[in-house]
């Protein structure tokens, strides 16, 4: 560090602690624009920019098969162990599916999510154990699969990190299976809730083809990239598909890298944040370079006189420079306290709509982005004062009585950083009104159901314990009698998979019609369901009947469908007593028997698919959800709802209990994250906005009390100032907004897809945002406006 430099920062020093008001005002300024920014910047780091925690990740990829009449889905078991078998470009590739297994403790039961998973998932992957090995080609086979890896935190939790643990038989599902292996810590795949793994044992001999289950994962050879490995993906699909027709016709394959897989949708949100976050450190620049700028010109008789003594311009320069950064600096230490302070925040607004959401921390690279942000930070606002300081000669300074310049390239580039301020904040300020207006619009859509005074819990039948239907539906039976025999529950009903939890689909056929070629036919939405799940969700019965308890295997198979379903597939005709035959091991036509609501399973943003539901006796799951609806709190029924359970089966677990309207917001959550993030940083914005339009109009208010003065001494009304002051801070007002609403609508056309159900140039959003903003701008040019209006013109003249 330079002798020079080193007199600089300490000259800067000892200036900024003569002047505590400004120098915590702009340290402030810079810490909130900074701050906000690094906290940002450690969610965008760690969900985006920091690679998945394998070796060479960016070899990683998801295949997908690509189905004519759903786009991208899982994958076949049969076509799988063909990709597997058939591809050149890949060093491994295995599959997995999502499971759960109850685990039998002294305390009592407890459901555990896990993955089954192919025997080489850890090696393509490139993890091994810490402790013991992975599975074995001969372990991943029917009848074989007795085995189980671990996680850490399972290992810690469960077994108190017991590392005699390896070998030893643990009871998943009333079945003892055999610990091989532990974990290290900070493993995870293919998300931090699977807490084991188990091979998936698949059967060349009976693997299906029609079902789509499995999610693959591979790793690419050396030399090979996505494209390349995409087309040879594509190429054996596709053989496939002729090969098979009945089963594969017109399928193919999508090849994406890991990393793209996992954050992908989450993407578009977070670099609109960044760049939102990125205006408000502009707006906390451009306010600290007015506020140098007017301690410039209070200070220009001195700097004025220093040149003429001999000063350098280049040092002049260097030493505004020099306490620009020093500002710069405090306020980056004191934005990282920001930011390690509001980092949690943001993770709780987030409600788990943020993968990767454990690998956001304030790490090196968060540190260094602090240095590099405050660094720039200072030189840009410091760049205008350090070129308007020793601008004028000490002749200016004389000729203005001593007094500081009131320069018009002072008064222009203070000017100027306003209107860019105020542009900057109708950007974000429309941005949110937007995302506020969309989240409006989303929350207001009727889901199909009643999810008010609804509890909703899972429970897994295990196969062992229950190896039948009969036996499974006498457990629905009993447990639906004694829920509904509780005090305050209404109704009570079963389905396989929850509203607002995504669509499980399948093609059919209708009775009486052509069958459709393969993968060119009809499909639909479809659950199995008991016959109070409708009740309970408050579902409109529309036409027919619901389903009864003698709706069972055995008897006439019924189905009910939907209205989307009778708009799409019977629009002129009576859907009661048509025939859909929808396969999933049923040869027989199911009897439509109903019709009722439509539902948005998929989420309140997806328009509700055609969907149809049969009796869960005729099609039973082992893994199914609850519904109980009461007229009180639903939360109320928990702990009764876990005695009833235990009572028919205690080595039964209940989990995923919570109330339906937590399932509803959980749906919205990442619009919500966006939609308040973007109205913290709009509302910052506004507040800096209009600090800055107040400091500009106090200072100009100050400089011309002479001006002023002479106005009233001649017949100016207090009318005629206000319309002086007020009128000329509108006009930098009205530029800015103008300037701004050019650049809302590109930023809305970023901000695009986080948009629902209203246009990037929605009229409502723009003018309520210019209307606010000049509302602000009146109310900062309050005070010195009336500073102005009472200024006494003898007392002025005479000042003078």
């Amino acid at each position: 560090m330079s002798a020079h430099l080193v007199r600089d920062i300490r000259y800067a020093v000892r200036q900024l602690v003569k002047a505590p008001a400004f120098t915590i005002v702009a340290v402030a300024t810079l810490a909130l624009g900074i701050g906000a920014t690094t906290a940002i910047f450690s969610v965008v780091n760690g969900v985006l920019l920091q690679p998945l925690p394998y070796p060479q990740p960016d070899k990683l990829v998801r295949v997908h098969e690509v189905v004519p009449q759903y786009g991208l889905f899982s994958v076949a078991p049969a076509n799988f162990l063909d990709w597997r078998q058939q591809n050149q470009v890949f060093e491994r590739i295995a599959a997995y599916s999502p499971t759960s297994a109850t685990l039998l403790r002294d305390s009592g039961p407890e459901r555990i999510q896990g993955m089954l998973v192919s025997w080489d998932l850890f090696q393509t992957l490139g993890a091994a154990p810490a402790l013991g090995s992975s599975f074995s080609a001969d372990q991943d086979t029917p009848g074989a699969n007795d085995v189980v890896v671990i996680s850490d935190a399972m290992w810690r939790q469960e077994f108190g990190g017991d590392r005699g643990i390896v070998g030893r038989a643990v009871n998943l599902n009333g079945t003892p299976v055999t610990v091989v292996g532990v974990m290290p810590p900070g493993f995870y795949f293919p998300n931090r809730t699977a807490q084991f793994w188990r091979p998936i044992a698949l059967n060349p001999a009976n693997a299906s083809r029609g079902g789509h289950f499995l999610g693959v994962v591979a790793r690419m050879k050396p030399g090979i990239d996505v494209h390349r490995a995409e087309a040879e993906m594509q190429g054996i699909a596709e053989r496939l598909a002729r090969e098979y027709p009945d089963n594969s016709a017109g399928e193919s394959a999508r090849v994406v890298l890991l990393q793209d897989q996992v954050v992908g949708a989450i993407r578009p949100a977070l670099l609109t944040l960044f760049a939102a976050v990125g205006f408000v450190v502009l707006i906390a620049c451009a306010n600290v370079a007015n506020l140098l700028l007017v301690r410039a010109a209070v200070r220009e008789k001195e700097i004025a006189i220093r040149t003429a003594l001999g000063a350098n311009r280049r040092r002049l320069v260097a030493q505004v420079l020099a306490e620009s950064l020093v500002l710069a600096i405090a306020g980056g230490a004191l934005g990282l306290g920001v930011a390690y302070l509001g980092l949690p925040a943001i993770m709780t607004v987030s409600a788990g709509s943020i993968p990767r959401a454990a690998d956001v921390a304030i790490d090196g690279h968060v540190l260094l982005f602090v240095a590099g942000a405050s660094v720039a930070t200072g030189l840009l606002f410091g760049l205008a004062p350090a070129w308007q300081s020793g601008r004028a000669g000490i002749g200016a300074v004389l000729k203005e009585g001593g007094r500081s310049s009131t320069a018009a390239g002072s008064r222009w580039i203070r000017s100027g950083l306003l209107v860019v301020e105020v542009a900057l904040s109708i950007i974000l300020l429309t941005g949110a009104a937007l995302l506020l207006r969309s989240f409006d619009r989303l929350t207001n859509v009727a889901p199909g159901f009643n999810p008010n005074g609804v509890l909703a819990w899972r429970v897994s039948l295990p196969q062992k314990q229950y190896a039948d239907d009969a036996h499974v539906t006498n457990f629905y039976d009993a447990l639906l009698d004694k829920l509904e025999a509780q005090p305050g529950v209404r109704s009570a009903g079963l389905v396989q998979t929850l509203p607002m939890q995504g669509d499980y689909v399948l093609a059919f056929d209708i009775r009486g019609r052509a069958p459709a070629l393969p993968n060119q036919g009809p499909s639909a939405n479809y659950r199995a369901v008991s016959p109070g799940y409708f009740t309970a969700l408050g579902v409109p019965l529309l036409k027919g009947r619901g389903f009864t308890r003698s709706d069972r295997s055995g008897s006439r198979s019924v189905a009910i469908v939907d209205q989307a379903f009778v708009e799409k597939y019977f629009p002129n005709e009576d859907p009661i007593g048509q025939g859909v035959h929808m396969g999933n091991g049923h040869k027989e036509f199911f009897d439509v028997v109903g019709v009722v609501g439509s539902i948005h399973y998929a989420g309140l943003d997806a328009v509700p698919a055609p969907t149809m539901y049969v009796p869960i006796a005729q099609d039973t799951f082992s893994n199914i959800w609850v519904v109980e609806r009461t007229d009180g709190d639903a939360a109320s029924l928990a702990s009764a709802t876990r005695e009833i359970v235990r009572q028919i089966d205690p080595l039964l677990a209940t989990y995923s209990m919570m109330p339906l309207t937590e399932v509803v917001n959980e749906s919205v959550a990442p619009r919500r994250f966006s939609m308040l993030l973007l109205g913290l940083f709009a509302g910052i914005a506004l507040f800096l906005a209009a600090v800055g339009l107040y400091g500009v109009v106090a200072y100009s208010v100050q400089q011309r009390t002479r001006e002023i003065g002479l106005r009233m001494a001649i017949g100016a009304s207090p009318g005629d100032v206000l319309k002086l002051i007020v009128g000329g801070a509108m006009k930098l007002a009205l530029a800015g907004v103008i300037l701004g609403l050019a650049g809302a609508a590109a930023f809305a056309r970023l901000a695009s897809t986080l948009l629902f159900e209203v246009t990037p140039s929605d009229p409502a959003s723009y003018l309520a945002t210019s209307a606010v903003l000049f509302a602000v701008a009146m109310l900062a040019c309050y005070a010195p406006t009336r500073r102005a209006m009472r200024v006494d013109p003898t007392t002025a003249l005479q000042a003078e």
